[in-house]
């Protein structure tokens, strides 16, 4: 009973409190996985893209039971273990 889980989960809000906690839960070295709905699913994705010391495990998106509700967003994530080389084109 005293497990812990094997993805901590944030659900990201349009005032950016998951960017807080995200850089907390990097530094466990766990998976995380980030929930997003509406417009907020791109800034996430901006958010981490941005990010080099970010790996994305798995992505998935689809629309929910409440089609208004629109398509969600679910990204499991961990801290990279070497920095992802630069590549000059």
């Amino acid at each position: 009973m005293g497990k812990k889980p094997k993805t901590l989960p944030i659900l990201c809000d349009k005032y950016g409190r998951w960017k807080g906690k995200l850089e907390k839960y990097l530094q466990t070295d766990q998976k995380i996985t980030l929930l997003a709905l509406g417009n907020v699913k791109f800034e996430v994705l901006r958010h981490i893209h941005r990010r080099k010391d970010i790996e994305i495990l798995n992505l998935e998106t689809r629309y929910m039971k409440k089609r208004e509700k629109g398509t969600g967003l679910k990204v499991t994530v961990r801290k990279r273990r070497q920095p992802k080389p630069i590549q000059n084109e």
